[in-house]
């Protein structure tokens, strides 16, 4: 699978659980951020952190976070 796609759906998943308790909404967000930060500070990986799957995890999130706001 193409791991932007994963991005996107992980950020969708975490966000979505919004409507069973609002203030989740934010956990696709800051999943995002902890992630790319992981892989550019903490694991010091030769490629860093991909600011392109951060973008990808945020459009999975704020689609999921749409979705909750029109739902509730």
């Amino acid at each position: 699978m193409n791991d932007k796609l994963q991005h996107f759906i992980v950020g969708f998943i975490l966000s979505i659980t919004g409507i069973v308790w609002f203030p989740l909404i934010l956990l696709g967000f800051t999943f995002g951020v902890g992630k790319e930060f992981y892989d550019e500070i903490i694991r010091n990986s030769a490629v860093g952190g991909d600011w392109l799957d951060l973008v990808a995890t945020f459009a999975g999130a704020t689609l999921a976070t749409l979705l909750v706001v029109m739902i509730i």
